[in-house]
């Protein structure tokens, strides 16, 4: 296990804007999850975790071959976690999106349109996840679903339902 003590190390740097950036997540491709309990649900569900990052004396679940892992003293998670209470646990995982479908299959979706508070995102993906819906739509001027608190809130369910980001001019043609 690699062992980093700075929080200037470019590790340390890639962690704090991937919780700042939505852009920044976008264009690298991977997102920032913060906590023991995501980092179980994204094993369970196939997620690609690539990295992840802990305080010493923290539990991890077996992790697959090639994932980076890195412990940190507690004041550099502190400064890393965007949490203001670090549960000693963060990682990053690839995004993971299924190309929009020409026509919508199955029969129940949530569409959301400008909904910007992260935890309301992430708790109505939890809450369609819970009822076996089939996906969720967002449009333009919602939170970005990969935020750590869109993340958090949905508690894995980012993990196992697809979430598209498209335009409202999109969405009649998905219908038809």
């Amino acid at each position: 296990m690699e062992i980093i003590t700075s929080r200037q190390n470019p590790l340390c740097t890639h962690l704090r804007k991937l919780a700042a950036s939505a852009s920044y997540r976008r264009q690298r491709g991977e997102f920032l999850c913060d906590s023991p309990k995501l980092l179980k649900e994204a094993l369970l569900w196939g997620a690609e975790v690539r990295t992840v990052v802990a305080t010493a004396g923290v539990d991890l679940p077996e992790l697959p071959l090639g994932v980076r892992q890195v412990e940190v003293p507690a004041e550099v998670m502190k400064s890393l976690s965007p949490m203001e209470t670090p549960q000693g646990t963060l990682f990053i995982c690839a995004i993971h999106t299924e190309p929009l479908p020409e026509m919508l299959t199955g029969r129940r979706y949530v569409v959301l349109d400008t909904l910007q508070d992260p935890g309301n995102v992430g708790t109505i993906l939890r809450t369609l996840d819970a009822f076996d819906f089939d996906g969720l739509l967002l449009l333009e001027g919602c939170a970005d679903p990969w935020s750590v608190k869109t993340v958090r809130s949905s508690m894995g369910a980012v993990f196992r339902r697809p979430v598209w980001c498209l335009k409202a001019a999109q969405l009649p043609g998905l219908l038809t």
